[in-house]
Formats: structure tokens, C-alpha cells, sequence
């Protein structure tokens, strides 16, 4: 009786668990297809994209200006009606949480409030180098940005008012190149540096309290850093560059990292064979790693969905895929040479 009891007890736990959530989430993988509803603005070469939250695309280009577009029409701003010069390149574009545009470029940071340009550079603030390469807005409206050059410059922060710059001389910031900027769920800013192939290193900041992960905590020495992104369950996932590698090793192109563990997870053929250097990461809402790649063969886009790569039919439009960005609905935006193809799940 007492056993049958104890059962009991037990079966009427497990359901409870159940309902109340407290069970382990089961994780139900699905297939995911590519279906390219939407080819825009062929004429613009795409650097970066973010989304306003009146579901306003914002565009950064190469030397092409700033691009706001509604779903139907575009509005340029250039020379002609702003303070961005023609010559400058959109490395990065971030949305605040007050909707205002911010844009790291050549000639250093800008800010858009919808009405207004202002450009932060060496002349008229304190930022560390003109050139700003990504920008990362934490929960607090906080703007983290990367303002360094090769040896010189570094990490800096501003909050609208107050600027903080990190440099190797004032922090253990363990170089002044900074290649991303991503943060995470929990507010962690995690950074990406690559000063010189064969030495990059992650470096993450929590409330002030700052962690170097090296070549002796990944297991291999990353020969050069691409893009940083967060998937499932707060993963960091990071891209491997090799573009300035003439002989040597060529891989692993795709590593992530889920709190505890470094893990390899290159997309591959039948054969094990990586599949091309990855261009652009990112991840779309439900947390599934979008990249595009320079294609040893004819694929030019894979997504994993946290089990399995599904992969793009030889004969994709898609080339030279430069920032990855889901929208609103989770479709996701593809930026290349050529304009944005729009893919929808």
C-alpha cells in the first residue's frame, strides 16, 4: 500500500511539473525552407540593417548613405539632406530603445533622432578614433561601441551624456581592436577581438566585472574573429575569418559557447567538408543561427535550427551575403552587394 501510495504521489508531481512549466522545456525541432518573397533596393550596396519599432527598415551602405524604408518606399539620406558625407561607409546601425538611429561609420558615430544628425568624433567629443566599427544597445539605453584602429583606440560607452573609453592602458582590455559587439539576455556585453591573426580572444563584461576566454579556454587558437550573435538559451556563436590567410588552417568556421562549453559547429556536406567561410551570423527570433557564406560550391545561405543545417538549392540569387537581420515577423533580411532579399520561413 505504501509503495502504490508513493507512486501515486509521484505520478501526481510529474504532472503538476508539467503543467505548471517547471518540466525541462522539450525543444520540438522543424525543418526550415527558404522561400525568397522579396527582392529591394538592387541598386544599394548593404552594410548593415535594424528595425525601428514602427517596423521602419533602417539601411547603412557603402558609400551610398543612410536608407529608411516602410514596406513600400525609400527615403536617402546623403549629402544632399544630412550631415553624412558621400564617401562614408555604415559599418553598423543600432536602434535605441527611443528610436533613435545610431551609425558607426568612417567619419565616427552618429546620431539620428528622427529629426536630427549629430556627428561624435574626435573633434567635438571624446571618442577614442573616427572610425567605429559596431555598436551594441544594452537594456539600460546604454550605447557600447567599438572605436579603435590597429594599436590604437578601443571599447567606449555612452549613456547621452557621459562617455567611458577602455583601452589597454586603463583596463584589461587585452587589445585595442575590437572586430563585434553583441549582448546577450542577461545585459552581458561580450566582445570579439581580433588585433592580429592567430591572438583573438572573447571578452565579456558583467556588471562591471570583466572575463578574457583565450586560446586555453576554446582549445584552439581562433585565427581571426567574424561576427558574434546570441541563439538558444543566451548561446554566444561566433563566425572564424580566414581572409587573411594564404596557406595554413581553414577552419573551424563556427564556434558557440553555451556558459560551460566551447563547441564547434561548422555548417558541412555529406562528407564532413566545411561548406565555405562564413561572410554574416546572426539569429532570428526563435533563436535559429542564420549564415551566409563565400561558398566553396553552390550554397550560398544554411540555417541551423539547434540540431540540424538545412541548406539553399544550388541556383540561390542570394551572393555575398554582408549583415543578417530578422524583421518583426521573423523574416529574414539578407543585405549583399546587390541589395536585400528577404527570406521568408
Amino acid at each position: 500500500m505504501i509503495t502504490n501510495r508513493l507512486q501515486l504521489f509521484q505520478i501526481i508531481i510529474a504532472v503538476l511539473l508539467i503543467i505548471t512549466g517547471c518540466e525541462k522545456e522539450q525543444i520540438i525541432f522543424k525543418k526550415i525552407d527558404f522561400e525568397i518573397s522579396k527582392h529591394i533596393l538592387p541598386e544599394y550596396f548593404v552594410k548593415s540593417i535594424d528595425f525601428d519599432s514602427k517596423e521602419n527598415a533602417w539601411i547603412g551602405t557603402f558609400k551610398q548613405g543612410l536608407i529608411k524604408y516602410d514596406g513600400k518606399s525609400s527615403t536617402i539620406f546623403n549629402s544632399k539632406n544630412s550631415i553624412i558625407p558621400d564617401s562614408a561607409v555604415i559599418w553598423d546601425l543600432k536602434v535605441d530603445n527611443y528610436d533613435n538611429i545610431w551609425l558607426g561609420t568612417t567619419y565616427g558615430l552618429i546620431r539620428y533622432d528622427g529629426k536630427n544628425f549629430k556627428l561624435y568624433n574626435t573633434s567635438n567629443s571624446p571618442i577614442l578614433e573616427d572610425v567605429v566599427w559596431s555598436i551594441g544597445i544594452d537594456q539600460k539605453n546604454i550605447i557600447w561601441f567599438a572605436s579603435c584602429r590597429f594599436e590604437q583606440g578601443g571599447l567606449m560607452t555612452f549613456d547621452g551624456t557621459k562617455w567611458e573609453s577602455y583601452t589597454p592602458e586603463n583596463s584589461i582590455l587585452p587589445a585595442n581592436s575590437i572586430k563585434d559587439i553583441v549582448i546577450d539576455n542577461n545585459n552581458i556585453v561580450w566582445l570579439a577581438m581580433s588585433e592580429i591573426v592567430n591572438n583573438a580572444c572573447f571578452v565579456n563584461i558583467n556588471n562591471g566585472n570583466w572575463n578574457i576566454y583565450d586560446n586555453s579556454d576554446l582549445g584552439f587558437r581562433p585565427y581571426y574573429f567574424g561576427n558574434l550573435a546570441i541563439g538558444k538559451n543566451n548561446m554566444l556563436i561566433a563566425s572564424i575569418e580566414y581572409g587573411l590567410s594564404s596557406s595554413g588552417p581553414r577552419s573551424p568556421y563556427l564556434i558557440q559557447y553555451d556558459g560551460f562549453n566551447w563547441e564547434i559547429n561548422d555548417p558541412v556536406d555529406e562528407n564532413g567538408v566545411p561548406l565555405g567561410e562564413i561572410k554574416a551570423l546572426n539569429t532570428d527570433l526563435e533563436g535559429n543561427i542564420w549564415v551566409s557564406f563565400w561558398s566553396f560550391n553552390d550554397v550560398k545561405l544554411a540555417v541551423y535550427n539547434g540540431q540540424k543545417w538545412y541548406y539553399s538549392e544550388p541556383g540561390c540569387p542570394i551572393e555575398s551575403g554582408f549583415t543578417i537581420e530578422p524583421d518583426f515577423e521573423d523574416n529574414i533580411w539578407i543585405g549583399t552587394g546587390h541589395g536585400i532579399y528577404i527570406v521568408k520561413k
